[in-house]
């Protein structure tokens, strides 16, 4: 036989057994894992028993000599199927509520991996002869866990995202952390040197360290690439596969360090960036490519691994299979220390999830080892450092701890969730259960009925729907109305509903190319918040993160740093106009959200809730409004632009969908859909971008706006205005702060602002000035703080300025002078001025 036609048969033989592997777990109530190992294993057993080589049998001498040289040892393994097997799984990971929870992720994928080591290395060297190095390659080959089953039971059994999101970041993490560390005590194995702490510490660290920046650089370039694709679906999920190589191969050969973290964080970095980088609707192709990938790699890794274990299995005698329970106690005994003494500590410090006793017993149970600690094993058997003797009989005892917890902990998972009362639903979600089917079965009947009389079906097949579904409409009526909800339980599911419609709105809009990527981003980090916290906390919860939405950010401080004291506008011009597009999108979105709660909420969660629902997203509502109104007062121009651009989208949204519509229906063809898309493309693109945004900065505007230049002559103005310097202030900004020597004088354009540190509230408004010391006695210290309670333009006038002023024309140094004198004297007044700006909002940042 033809060696190529050779190894396309044995590869659609490995599809055809991981293909029914499936039907199989799911008809055995099985992991996936356990059936595809135990196939492995038979497999392996069967050749191993009876000394079968398949490449004898079919193949030449020659050609089976082939074989039988470039066949898959363990590095290749590793580096074939390893890369897409972390890349896939990095996708399905929300990274930033990952970093909510990134404590406890490196608590349970980090220091419970060097805990592991420790304990499993420790406990067998003292158990056994073998040498210290030696047992702690053994307890970094099965330190790293598969709780891909825990993850799946979690996510059946409906338990908290946050949960869910820091077992998804163990899984992903824990494998980098040991082959890291494996990579590292190996080295000093091939060195002969001895075992330093420090020493393996330091590779550690480096090779985490370098991984994680290659990976990150990578996917950072990778997700500015995505644009220039095309939009093209099948190329941007191509340049992802090479991603995933090419940050392995140029972390491990290029710089030495780990190439399995550089796969982890490219992935992360592509489903935090690239997700919004690449052409609308293909994120979900992309899904659904390194899904088939994912599946491939998993499990054909696993059977390769486990027809390969009998193998090494058989080196072991009676007594260094007694080892094993040595090895499995340690192991769990290691992952119980981690949940029960080091989560707890983390909880105190409000670092950590809450996690119940009976999970913790669950997730320690669910410590199953999979592909990656067989592939490790089999790498462990081919380290010619160490003595042929002890390497074996450690790959045999890290082979044979696979299948332990594969044959006993994940194929009783089931068993030990339904003994700790995981898999039964609360009386809540019971409650809400018969609502649905109450609701739903109501709807179908209203619905056949419909149907029936719209094609004048016979009154007897009517009548016989009606007595098919009368008696389960009786029942589940019944028992929707015994079964009570307690009203804050429905509410907080209220609230988890609408922040997940929320997203879900956010992600088609997305799609339908009504929104760019950074409105995107921003907007699905609140929604994914405003989940969490709705899901943990209830409405008290939801209504103080909705509160933060439009807080300033460190995005926004950069820009107004760079714009106060460098005089550079364009970041601050950028972040406003964002700021901008973002209120407006999230209008539209409430709106939608308003509508929602009556239509679909109200039956899942009651009229009462869903009127207070409703009363919550009005408050929303207006306080988005309130802020656009506060932003379109102070660019009316700009505000009428993006408006008119919004409504501009939403028209070619709604084309595009009536193009779809009839390309989908048959109605035209391919070639006229692609014609008409292209032209709607054409007059799309000038509004993709936004129109510049001026600041309305300009000194030399501003100067007419405050009352004490206006005794100056027009020449005057025009000179002071050269050496005023313009600033924009935002609400709770801090202007000057008291026990501060100042710099400069400030002279109010526009806006209000808040005199703190006086016996009663004092505000000052247009034409008002303030930190006259800066000028007059430069020596003296600030008494006050005085801080933005609205939108401000300020002018500002430095010491230095001042003096160069006064050399230029004396009249305004005693213009200035003699109001900062008249000023000093008086002290502030103390009643808020009638003309007082306040178009800027004031208290803007809560819901009032």
């Amino acid at each position: 036989m033809d060696i190529v036609v050779f190894a396309l048969a044995g590869l659609g033989l490995v599809f055809v057994v991981i293909s029914l592997s499936a039907p199989l777990a799911e008809m055995l109530r099985l992991p996936l894992t356990v059936t595809t190992g135990c196939m492995g294993l038979a497999a392996g057993t069967i050749t191993y028993l009876l000394r079968f080589d398949v490449s004898d049998g079919f193949l030449d001498s020659y050609n089976a000599w082939l074989v039988r040289t470039l066949s898959l040892d363990a590095q290749t393994l590793l580096v074939v199927f390893l890369p897409p097997l972390l890349y896939e799984m990095a996708l399905g990971v929300n990274v930033r509520r990952l970093l909510d929870d990134v404590v406890v992720v490196i608590v349970m994928a980090v220091v419970a991996v060097v805990l592991a080591t420790a304990f499993v290395g420790l406990s067998l060297w003292l158990a056994s002869p073998l040498g210290l190095l030696v047992c702690l390659l053994l307890g970094a080959t099965i330190s790293t866990t598969d709780p891909a089953a825990v993850i799946t039971t979690f996510r059946d059994l409906g338990a908290p995202r946050r949960l869910l999101v820091i077992l998804e970041g163990e899984s992903l993490l824990n494998d980098a952390a040991a082959i890291a560390i494996f990579g590292t005590l190996v080295a000093l194995a091939r060195a002969q040197a001895e075992l330093d702490a420090g020493a393996v510490l330091s590779g550690f660290l480096y090779d985490f360290v370098a991984g994680a920046g290659v990976g990150a650089a990578l996917g950072w370039l990778a997700s500015r690439t995505y644009p220039f694709l095309g939009a093209s679906a099948a190329a941007e999920a191509t340049l992802t596969v090479a991603l995933a190589y090419g940050s392995y191969l140029v972390a491990d050969q290029v710089l030495d360090a780990s190439g399995v973290v550089a796969v982890v964080f490219a992935g992360l970095v592509t489903t935090s960036v690239g997700v919004v980088r690449m052409g609308p609707r293909n994120w979900n192709t992309t899904l659904a490519v390194w899904s088939q990938i994912g599946f491939w790699a998993s499990n054909v890794i696993l059977l390769f691994a486990a027809a390969l274990a009998p193998h090494m299995l058989a080196v072991l005698d009676w007594q260094q299979v007694l080892l094993l329970v040595v090895i499995y106690l340690a192991a769990l005994c290691a992952r119980a220390i981690v949940l029960f003494a080091l989560l707890p500590l983390l909880a105190a410090g409000n670092l950590g999830a809450p996690i119940t006793v009976p999970q913790k017993l669950l997730i320690t149970w669910g410590g199953v080892r999979g592909a990656v600690t067989l592939v490790l094993a089999i790498a462990l058997g081919e380290i010619t450092a160490i003595d042929e003797g002890q390497r074996q009989v450690i790959a045999a005892l890290a082979a044979g701890f696979v299948f332990l917890t594969l044959m006993v902990n994940a194929a009783t998972l089931r068993l030990v969730t339904r003994q700790l009362g995981l898999d039964r639903l609360s009386e809540g979600d019971i409650a809400l259960r018969e609502r649905i089917v109450a609701a739903t079965v109501e709807d179908i009947r209203r619905y056949v009925t419909g149907m029936a009389r719209d094609r004048a079906i016979e009154p007897e097949a009517v009548q016989e729907m009606r007595d098919a579904y009368e008696t389960q409409i009786r029942q589940t009526i019944r028992h929707a109305d015994d079964s009570e909800i307690a009203f804050g339980e429905r509410l907080r599911l209220g609230l988890t509903i609408l922040a997940n419609q929320e997203l879900q709105l956010i992600q088609r809009a997305f799609e339908e190319e009504a929104i760019g990527p950074r409105i995107t981003i921003r907007l699905r980090a609140a929604a994914e918040r405003l989940s969490d916290t709705a899901r943990v906390g209830g409405r008290e919860a939801y209504e103080e993160a909705a509160n933060e939405l439009f807080a300033p950010h460190i995005g926004y401080r950069t820009a107004v740093y760079l714009q106060r004291y460098l005089r550079f506008d364009r970041p601050l011009r950028a972040v406003l106009s964002r700021h901008l597009n973002l209120l407006l999108e999230t209008e539209n979105i409430l709106g939608d959200l308003r509508r929602f709660i009556p239509e679909v909420l109200a039956p899942m969660v009651g009229d009462d809730a869903a009127e207070n629902l409703s009363g919550l997203i009005g408050k929303r509502i207006r306080y988005v409004q309130e802020q656009i109104t506060i932003v379109s007062r102070q660019y009316p121009r700009y505000t009428e632009e993006a408006e008119r651009i919004l409504l501009l989208r939403a028209a070619a949204r709604r084309e595009l969908t009536q193009y779809r519509s009839l390309r989908d229906d048959g109605i035209i063809g391919v070639e006229l859909f692609r014609d008409l898309v292209d032209d709607l493309a054409r007059r799309r693109r000038p509004l993709d971008s936004p129109p510049p945004l001026d600041l309305g900065l300009s000194p030399i505007h501003l100067v007419e706006q405050v009352a004490l230049f206006a005794t100056l002559s027009a020449q005057q103005r025009t000179t002071i205005a050269q050496w005023l310097k313009a600033e924009i202030a935002m609400p709770s900004d801090i202007i000057v702060s008291a026990g501060e020597r100042g710099h400069a004088m400030y002279f109010i354009a526009s806006g209000v602002l808040e005199v703190r540190g006086l016996d009663k509230p004092v505000y000052l408004s247009n034409g008002d000035f303030f930190g006259e010391l800066a000028l007059l006695a430069p020596t003296r210290k600030r008494q006050t703080t005085i801080m933005a309670a609205s939108y401000c333009r300020l002018l500002t006038l430095s010491r230095r300025d001042f003096r160069r002023v006064t050399a230029l024309d004396p009249e305004i140094e005693k213009t200035i002078r003699a109001a900062a004198e008249r000023q000093l004297g008086e002290g502030f007044r103390g009643a808020l001025p009638e003309e007082a700006d306040w178009s800027g909002g004031g208290r803007p940042y809560r819901l009032q």
